[in-house]
This record gives C-alpha cells, sequence and structure tokens, in this order.
C-alpha cells in the first residue's frame, strides 16, 4: 500500500471529517444503521471501536460493560456471540452532560442491533475511510489478541477494503498483533490529554512554572506531547504511519514535527454531543474556532460527532 492510496495518508489540502462512531446525532454510535447514513450522507471517513467477545468474536461496540447501551449490565468480553446478538443497542441512549451539566440523552426511531466487524466491513468496506479503534480491556488490561483478530478480519474483508482502512489504539501491543497478520496496516497511537495529568507536577518542575487552571493544565499537556515527539522510539519500535491525539494535545510544532517523519496526524473529537468526564463542553463558537485552528495547522483528519456540520465548515 502506498502513502497516496489510504485517505488517512495522502497528502490532501483539507482534513479529513471522520464520523465518530458513525452519525450519533442520528442513529446509535457504532451501529450499521449509522455507518449506512454517513454514505448517504457524503461523509468521506468513519470511525468505529472493537472489542473481542468471549468466544473471541471482534464486534462493534464502545463500551466494555453494555448498561448505558443496552440497558441490561454484563461485559462483551464476558458474553459470546450469540449472547450478544440477542442484545439492541437502545432507543434512547445518555451521552454524558451538557454545558450546564445537565444528562444529555438521544432518542433514536428504533433500537438496533450491535453488528460483528466482518458484517460492517462486507457492507461498508471500500465504500469510505475508516478508523478501527482497538478498546483497551480495562480492567483486563493484559489480553492484546484483538488486534491479531482484527488483522485477519481485515484480511478477509480484501485489499479494497484495507486501503482505505487505518487501525488504532491507545495499546500499542495490540497495533503489533494487527501488524504481525497483515504487515501492510497503517497502524497509529492514540493519545488523550488526560493520559498526561498524573505526570502534569513533573512537567511544571522539568518547565521551572506552575500553570494553574484548565488552560494551565493544557498547556502542560500539550508541551508534554511535544516533547515526546522529539523522540523516534514508539514510531521505529512499532513502525506506526500516523498518530490520533486529542485536539486539545496538538500544535504546530506536534504537525510540523511528524509531517516531517512522513507521519500523519489526525484528532478527537469536535462538536461532542456530550461530556463524559469533568472537563466543561466548549461554546460553539470556541469549537468553530478550534476547527480553524485544526485546519490551518493541517491536521490530516479530525473526528467529530458531528460530521455534517464538520464538513460545511472545512468545505
Amino acid at each position: 500500500m502506498t502513502r497516496a492510496s489510504n485517505p488517512f495518508l495522502a497528502d490532501k489540502s483539507r482534513p479529513i471529517v471522520v464520523g465518530h462512531r458513525g452519525v450519533p446525532a442520528l442513529h446509535q454510535e457504532n451501529s450499521l444503521a449509522g455507518f449506512r447514513r454517513a454514505i448517504a450522507l457524503g461523509v468521506p471517513a468513519i470511525e468505529l471501536d472493537v472489542r473481542l467477545t468471549a468466544d473471541r468474536r471482534p464486534v462493534v461496540v464502545h463500551d466494555d460493560d453494555l448498561t448505558r447501551l443496552t440497558g441490561e449490565p454484563g461485559r462483551v468480553g464476558a458474553l459470546s456471540w450469540d449472547e450478544l446478538s440477542r442484545r439492541r443497542l437502545l432507543r434512547e441512549l445518555p451521552m454524558g452532560r451538557d454545558r450546564d451539566g445537565h444528562p444529555v440523552v438521544i432518542r433514536y426511531e428504533r433500537a438496533e442491533p450491535i453488528s460483528q466487524l466482518d458484517e460492517v466491513l462486507a457492507e461498508i468496506g471500500g465504500k469510505l475511510a475508516i478508523n478501527v479503534e482497538l478498546k483497551l480491556d480495562l480492567p483486563r488490561w493484559w489480553p492484546a489478541d484483538a488486534g491479531a483478530v482484527v488483522g485477519h478480519a481485515l484480511s478477509r474483508a480484501g485489499d479494497a477494503t484495507v486501503d482505505r482502512v487505518i487501525v488504532t489504539s491507545f495499546d500499542p501491543r495490540k497495533l503489533w498483533q494487527a501488524r504481525r497478520v497483515r504487515k501492510d496496516l497503517a497502524i497509529g497511537l492514540c493519545f488523550d490529554d488526560g493520559l498526561f495529568a498524573a505526570v502534569a507536577p513533573a512537567v511544571d518542575w522539568l518547565m521551572g512554572s506552575a500553570l494553574d487552571g484548565e488552560r494551565g493544565a493544557r498547556h502542560r499537556a500539550r508541551k508534554l506531547f511535544d516533547r515526546m515527539l522529539d523522540t523516534t522510539l514508539i514510531s521505529d519500535m512499532f513502525r506506526t504511519r500516523l498518530v490520533g491525539a486529542e485536539h486539545t494535545l496538538i500544535s504546530a510544532d506536534s504537525v510540523r514535527r511528524l509531517h516531517a517523519r512522513g507521519v500523519a496526524i489526525g484528532t478527537h473529537t469536535l462538536f461532542p454531543i456530550g461530556s463524559t468526564s469533568s472537563r466543561r463542553l466548549p461554546t460553539v463558537d470556541e469549537e468553530v474556532a478550534e476547527v480553524h485552528r485544526l485546519v490551518a495547522l493541517g491536521v490530516d483528519w479530525i473526528e467529530t460527532d458531528d460530521p455534517e456540520r464538520l464538513m460545511e465548515l472545512i468545505g
């Protein structure tokens, strides 16, 4: 696979718009209905999440605990595919909290099934670009075989699909396993600014300053991310061709350093439906300003809960 053949890696004048888990404002996250709607709307790419069932089937679902998504408790990794296939994604899904701290619940037209990755790839593979994210298996962190299982699923889907897919994860071992199965896969590590929170005091000490508040924390995380990119250890070890980072981490330096090494960089998640952490949601004006900043920096793709709005902004 050449760099130019994969939309995520190819040189481009504007970042690719990526529907985060499909089009979650219109259809349940990670549902085939949402992926079909993305194609109908002309969204160029989608992101989806993959976990393994107890019988090692790769399924497209974000949460390991299914309570929020299906209204019934149970872990994906503890259920067989036969058991999981009977579950349905609820018509009313909690999606975090709004800017004022009120719960956000999205109401959909109908309940939707959970799909296996092979089913999704068979229907939408080749019709749009796909970011396949391999989820962390907390609290059972150690197993990494999901990478190999997904590598085999992509091989079954064929070259036309693989040429338009990237595989990302916060777990580098899963990426390594995927590449062992399919050596031409474009893989990339993910980074969240929360990952840097624990080492913020050490960063303050190294920088000789103490920064307070949300803006200070963001500045610390961005500086640490930039410093980490000064080393090629991670990319050399895992032969990564891309990086996925929370937009708050991305600076002009990080984009420049990665592009100079031929590594693409994408970001998540703009125009979120709700906040699932203690962080407040930005205003619409703040979000629009952030889109313009990322476009000016030359990021390669932007994931969003509202791909229609982002496509209008980016053009």
